[in-house]
């Protein structure tokens, strides 16, 4: 066992050594080409073109940010988005800054983190750094690169200059997650520089305290775009349960939440929880790093209970943090004398990674088969086979069916239950939340009286599957979809279905009928 210990010890945590840059060089250049694979392949599904949607709505700034105001993100993403379309004016910005920030996420890890290359290779292989966070154009990827930079200037930084600050002001400005990791690396450096300089104030706590201010702006800011939410469906809805158990069992049991999806939900509750405080265990050598990581952890893991439910691309911001940490204290790690703790802490990391590359080698297989995120690019490519096609109004059940729309079509795109021309779906409580098949062909029908245009109606729901009055939920506590025998008759006779589509990997398909 000792022996097993000592070659994984050599192999994944031995100190930086000097080496030849041409694999590094090597290893870059695979990830680009596999990434680019992925990209090639990639269709945009509906929280991606969604950004890019209201980062272009508005005459202006200001109009924008207003616009943004309560969409439950910060606004730096959308000002990348914003910014690129305004220089090259093509929606191919959006994979384009999506696959820039984790090129330059990818090119630090490589070139300036202090990891062996085995872990380097399991870091970048990853489901967050193969895919997630370079090939979908989310939000959360930005996070990682702000990160890592934090990493790689922490040394040099962390006792004088605002340049942490300003890398944690736009930290906190890339997801809420972001922002929670903010408020566990200020801890982590205060509590470094205390064990480092004593209970005393000093030149190195002064410029923490600037750099602190700088940094709950930042989180300030957030918090001020963020909040109040219009999208009230997304938050946690504690009519039927007690928040205050949800928060309990969350601080003993993290891996039952959104934090699960680190390991595809594969390990048990309990199970996965102690996986994820075990790879902590090996920041025990910097025990300032430990603590911040078992901060964010459970901050992490209280807000996914309470306040909101979460996915993959959330908890791997976690992962960047924890491995930032590492980062940070790499030589108090790889030169710690042989402890029970910390060997248990690197093995448990080492599994927590090898997960995500077996889920970053799944994502390879998808592209390779063909399969896609959402068939909004297959709806595209029918649109455009057929001239008769080209100025039709799009309506869809449900409605958020068209959010993914405006990347691949220029039709005007209706909201069914807002009973308004648009692409963004308020995902509310409040207002219609029932509607049917009759309603649908009811609106369709108007629809084409008042435009004079070709009418596409997207169903997701196949009319020779569902079941006749059955309720069809459209989210938990949200809306609800119905159609009758009769209505399902109707329906049919007043249109042509024109295409059906194979299933997606997410709930993106649909049949696409023409009103006669």
């Amino acid at each position: 066992m000792s022996r097993f210990l000592h070659i994984l010890d050599d192999r994944f945590f031995a100190p930086k050594r000097d080496r030849p840059s041409w694999p590094d060089l090597l290893l870059f250049a695979g990830w680009i080409a596999l990434v680019g694979f992925q990209v090639a392949r990639h269709v945009m599904w509906r929280d991606e073109v969604r950004a890019l949607t209201i980062a272009l709505n508005g005459d202006d700034l200001i109009a924008m940010l207003k616009g943004l105001h309560g969409e439950g993100h910060p606004a730096l993403w959308y000002l990348l988005l914003r910014g690129a379309h305004a220089m090259f004016g093509r929606v191919e910005v959006l994979p384009g800054v999506a696959f820039v920030v984790g090129l330059l996420t990818v090119a630090l890890l490589i070139f300036r983190s202090p990891f062996p290359r085995p872990l380097v290779l399991l870091l970048v292989t990853s489901h967050a750094l193969l895919f997630e966070y370079v090939v979908m154009a989310r939000n959360y990827g930005i996070s990682a690169l702000f990160l890592f930079a934090i990493a790689a200037c922490y040394p040099a930084h962390r006792g004088r200059g605002v340049l942490l600050g300003v890398l944690l002001f736009l930290l906190a400005n890339t997801n809420v997650v972001g922002a929670i990791m903010v408020g566990a690396f200020l801890l982590f450096w205060l509590l470094d520089l205390l064990e480092t300089h004593g209970w005393r104030w000093s030149p190195q706590l002064s410029n923490f305290a600037i750099n602190a201010i700088v940094a709950t702006i930042g989180v300030v800011i957030c918090a001020a775009t963020m909040l109040p939410t219009y999208n009230d469906a997304a938050a946690r809805d504690w009519s039927q349960d007690s928040p205050l158990t949800a928060a309990m069992l969350s601080l003993v049991n993290p891996g039952a939440t959104s934090l699960g999806a680190l390991f595809a939900n594969l390990l048990p509750g309990i199970a996965g929880s102690v996986l994820l405080f075990a790879a902590t265990l090996g920041l025990l050598p910097r025990r300032p790093a430990f603590l911040a990581a078992i901060a964010a952890l459970l901050l992490s893991s209280l807000f996914f209970a309470v306040a909101a439910n979460g996915a993959y691309r959330h908890a791997a911001v976690w992962l960047c943090f924890l491995i930032t940490l590492y980062w940070i204290g790499w030589n108090n790690v790889a030169t710690a004398s042989d402890g029970l703790l910390p060997a248990i802490g690197r093995i448990s990391l080492l599994l927590l990674l090898a997960i995500q590359t077996a889920a970053g080698m799944n994502d390879l297989s998808n592209a390779a088969t063909g399969v896609v995120a959402s068939r909004s690019a297959d709806l595209g490519r029918l649109i455009a086979s057929r001239a008769d096609l080209a100025n039709a109004a799009i309506l869809s059940e449900p409605e958020w069916l068209v959010e993914a729309l405006p990347y691949y079509v220029k039709n005007p795109l209706y909201l069914a239950r807002d009973h308004k021309f648009g692409s963004v779906v308020i995902f509310t409580r409040k207002g219609r939340m029932d509607s049917n098949l009759g309603e649908t062909l009811r609106l369709a029908r108007e629809l084409r009286e008042t435009s004079g245009a070709p009418v596409l109606i997207l169903l997701a729901y196949r009319l020779d599957e569902i079941t006749p009055d059955r309720i069809y939920d459209e989210g938990k506590n949200w809306r609800t979809f119905r159609a009758s025998a009769a209505e399902i008759s109707d329906f049919r006779a007043a249109t042509t279905l024109i295409h059906r589509f194979d299933p997606a990997k997410t709930d993106e398909s649909f049949d696409v009928y023409l009103l006669r």
